[in-house]
């Protein structure tokens, strides 16, 4: 089963973000986590039910700056799962491709996270819980 976790928004300055979420009530979840595996600073925030991911990518992270280009900001759903390879097979079957391989995430303890790509584009982030 997957449980919504988060939304992952991008943004070139976490903190100009912050301010702009915080009219609508959302708050700090955490500290600012630089995972430089992954190439991004990540920042929860979180209002009376949603949370959602401020990642800003390192000036190296291509991918991600791409899409900030094309004010794609809103990029990702985030869902925990318990399996996370079998997740990503049931996904593969339907049509998702994987494009960022298992890898452990500091945002999240060192659990494991994959991306994959529906057809239409969108992104889908698996946290292995």
């Amino acid at each position: 089963m997957m449980k919504f976790h988060h939304i992952g928004y991008l943004t070139n300055n976490i903190n100009n973000s912050l301010m702009e979420f915080k009219k609508i009530h959302y708050k700090k979840k955490g500290n600012l986590v630089n995972d430089k595996n992954l190439h991004v600073k990540i920042q929860f925030i979180k209002n009376a039910n949603n949370i959602v991911e401020l990642v800003k990518p390192y000036t190296s992270n291509y991918s991600l700056l791409k899409i900030i280009k094309n004010q794609n900001y809103a990029y990702h759903f985030a869902y925990k799962v318990k399996n996370l390879n079998k997740n990503i097979n049931n996904l593969k079957k339907k049509g998702f491709k994987l494009i960022v391989n298992p890898v452990p995430a500091k945002a999240f303890n060192n659990n494991k996270i994959a991306f994959l790509k529906m057809k239409n584009g969108f992104i889908i982030e698996l946290i292995e819980s």
